[in-house]
């Protein structure tokens, strides 16, 4: 088993709130809104590297670039259509932040 594996299952909704800096719910409507899928275990969610990664990115998106969460999803849905982060698509579509 590789410790170090970015999507090995480890922080708890309550510790994924903590280190994120944001309330358990707001993890929750993200998840109701499909823009995070953490693994269950049981009634438990689990969240893994990658997905706190996500969550950071889904932030910055709120604060820095004042998108609500239908635009998080949609620029989120054609950056992976693309293969292309959020932020290089923005710069793309946009010309630059």
């Amino acid at each position: 088993m590789n410790l170090k594996d970015p999507k090995r299952p480890v922080f708890t909704i309550s510790i994924a709130a903590e280190l994120l800096g944001v309330h358990p719910r707001t993890l929750r409507i993200y998840e109701e809104e499909g823009l995070i899928c953490p693994q269950r275990r049981g009634q438990y969610r689990l969240y893994c590297e990658d997905d706190i990664d996500r969550i950071q990115e889904i932030i910055d998106l709120i604060h820095k670039r004042h998108l609500n969460l239908a635009g998080i999803r949609a620029m989120m849905d054609m950056a992976e259509r693309f293969h292309l982060e959020v932020d290089n698509l923005f710069d793309e579509l946009l010309g630059g932040g």
